[in-house]
């Protein structure tokens, strides 16, 4: 099944949302123009990944701070 016909796959309005959200605080945003669909999806779903890696390496360190926070309360008492 090619990516356009996937229902999951967001239109490319929505792609441009994310990475323009994702991009352009920083000043990196592409002319829109000089990339095709392929590329568009490429970029979106590169930013998706980093932006769930993100979402896990802060999860993980909520995580590590309620297990310390526990243990000392543990400890304390």
């Amino acid at each position: 099944m090619s990516v356009i016909e996937n229902q999951n796959t967001p239109s490319l309005g929505e792609m441009w949302q994310f990475i323009n959200k994702n991009l352009s605080p920083i000043g990196m945003m592409p002319d829109k123009a000089s990339l095709d669909y392929s590329q568009t999806f490429w970029l979106y779903r590169e930013l998706r990944k980093l932006d769930n890696t993100f979402r896990d390496v802060v999860q993980v360190h909520v995580l590590k701070n309620e297990l310390s926070y526990s243990l000392l309360e543990t400890l304390v008492n």
